[in-house]
């Protein structure tokens, strides 16, 4: 039963960074796409894929 608990308690502390490393990257980049592209849609695809690797590159530091 102990056993049980411990996986629960360990799951719950378990965050991943790359989904909400897109949300916040696809945000910052629709701003930044109206700045230097005049085209939202350019810079949430940018931005959404920025997010994805900075959120991959954190998940795989907090592994190690």
């Amino acid at each position: 039963m102990k056993q049980n608990l411990n996986k629960q308690e360990n799951s719950r502390r378990n965050t991943n960074f790359a989904g909400s490393g897109m949300v916040i990257g696809a945000a910052i980049g629709m701003i930044f796409g109206m700045l230097l592209f005049e085209s939202q849609a350019i810079g949430c695809v940018f931005g959404a894929a920025l997010g994805l690797v900075i959120g991959a590159a954190i998940d795989a530091q907090k592994r190690q």
